[in-house]
């Protein structure tokens, strides 16, 4: 009894439905289906496989690069999605951070910095956050609360050891308190 050239398993001829390139390198029906799909060629010679033996497959490839097309049109529509619905969040993030700035133009500290402790996460280091951390400094800061400013700001720094902005609100909020050595070294970070 011959194998399989591809699983190597014997070959029952009289029970086993196979095939046989030019060459005569015989290969299960199972086995032969498997491998048309990636090459048309015999795995042992490389000469092509007849029309004959092709045809007899044509149906089960062709459901097979359907369901790889489905499968990867599907993936696409996922990675789309989340591209739309990382948009979407930053468009909403936009206009949160616009309606804070707003208010604290208006000097509505207590209300802009209630929004922004609601929104702010303390396990996530992502931009978005870092930026509410700056706001809640600044804020703090601009309401004269210079020791909540520096625990805002200096969260953030060691966080993100380039951001000048929070270096700058650092360096004003020891200044209030009249603590210039850490000023200076806040001032000194400012690239």
């Amino acid at each position: 009894m011959p194998s399989c050239i591809i699983c190597h398993l014997q070959i029952d001829e009289s029970k086993d439905s196979f095939y046989e390139c030019e060459n005569e390198h015989p290969v299960h029906d199972k086995c032969l289906a498997d491998w048309l799909l990636h090459s048309q060629n015999c795995p042992l010679c490389s000469d092509p496989y007849s029309p004959s033996v092709l045809s007899k497959f044509k149906g089960f490839i062709e459901e097979k690069e359907k369901e790889k097309q489905e499968a990867l049109e599907e993936e696409l529509r996922k990675e789309a999605m989340k591209k739309m619905e990382k948009v979407t969040n930053n468009i909403i993030f936009l206009k949160f951070i616009e309606t804070i700035e707003s208010l604290i133009e208006d000097k509505n500290y207590a209300d802009a910095i209630d929004l922004l402790i609601e929104s702010y996460n303390e396990t996530s280091f992502d931009d978005q956050n870092l930026r509410v951390l700056f706001i809640l400094g600044k804020a703090n800061y601009l309401r004269g609360r210079y020791d909540l400013a520096i625990n805002f700001l200096f969260k953030l720094v060691k966080l993100k050891f380039d951001y000048p902005d929070g270096f700058l609100f650092l360096g004003k909020s020891y200044e209030a308190l009249g603590m210039k050595d850490k000023a200076e070294w806040a001032y000194q970070r400012i690239k």
